[in-house]
């Protein structure tokens, strides 16, 4: 096992511990995608590459393992995304707030 192999499988693991996500697909729909290596269905390709990193970490190829972290980079990106614009708007909702007041208490 290399290095970083073994360095995902351990981060892997811390991760597990502190969540246990589920992806689930209704009973009335299709999946479009399932997990050759226990036949879970997922309704994305992303959902199932973040599940083979996840939980086949030990067992996967490269190129599984490929796909596992350029997902977790695109989800770790949108998620910085989404704290930066919700840090930007409340900034702003804070300044339009303050404005504001001033603006009453200088009437």
């Amino acid at each position: 096992m290399t290095a970083q192999r073994a360095a995902i499988v351990e981060e892997v693991t811390a991760v597990e511990q502190v969540t246990d996500v589920e992806y689930e697909v209704p009973a009335d729909e299709t999946p479009e995608y399932s997990c050759h290596y226990c036949d879970r269905p997922f309704r994305t390709e992303r959902q199932l590459a973040l599940h083979v990193g996840t939980v086949h970490a030990e067992e996967c190829t490269e190129a599984e393992l490929e796909a596992f972290e350029a997902e977790q980079d695109d989800e770790q990106y949108e998620l910085f995304t989404f704290h930066l614009k919700a840090a930007v708007s409340v900034f702003l909702l804070y300044f339009m707030f303050t404005f504001l007041y001033a603006l009453v208490w200088a009437g």
